[in-house]
């Protein structure tokens, strides 16, 4: 196919006014970059997505119950008893059961001042990674694209894509993201 000279018509709308290249196009859409690519994943609900309501450990159809709190009431009533029968294991599990609350109490402002964060972190700086990595191999691909197909075109306007000279197009919303060489080939099939 021949191309033409001067600006690309839309054959959905026939003007030129919002007509780009298709490096131009994936300009636009890398705009955000690796951060763009996170959030859509964080967004799309992935393997890695959690919505922080879910109990991991207390799934459904698990046979753990949970244990409602004591009362004070019992467990002084539970101390006195245990005083008048053995007033040295009455007063050595007290101060275990203390120790035990206390200790407790510790490790639990330790995790969660200290250990979540860091995971947190690590997590983060894992996705963040992930994320560089996927935007890098997004913008390889895109290379490959621009250089197999120079007369592809957008309508920023109409939101299709279309060869430069030809009558057919495709609606970008057709088109998955990030795209791959052989969905653009797919594409290019579809309008020719």
């Amino acid at each position: 196919m021949a191309y033409q000279s001067g600006a690309a018509v839309c054959p959905q709308c026939g003007s030129s006014a919002d007509v780009r290249t298709v490096r131009e196009f994936f300009d636009i859409m890398n705009a955000g970059g690796a951060q763009s690519f996170q959030r859509f994943s964080e967004q799309s609900g992935g393997p890695d997505a959690d919505d922080g309501n879910y109990n991991h450990h207390n799934a459904e159809g698990s046979r753990s119950r949970s244990r409602k709190p004591r009362s004070k009431k019992w467990e002084r009533g539970r101390f006195a008893l245990n005083l008048m029968s053995d007033p040295g294991g009455a007063v050595t599990d007290a101060a275990l059961g203390f120790a035990g609350r206390t200790i407790g109490r510790g490790v639990k402002k330790v995790v969660n001042e200290q250990v979540k964060p860091a995971m947190q972190a690590q997590a983060a700086q894992a996705q963040a990674a992930r994320a560089e990595q996927q935007f890098a191999q997004a913008q390889a691909d895109q290379d490959v694209v621009v250089a197999r197909h120079p007369e592809l075109r957008a309508c920023m306007k109409d939101q299709v894509v279309f060869l430069d000279g030809g009558s057919r197009t495709v609606p970008v919303s057709e088109i998955p993201v990030p795209v791959t060489p052989a969905q653009a080939d797919a594409v290019v099939a579809r309008l020719r």
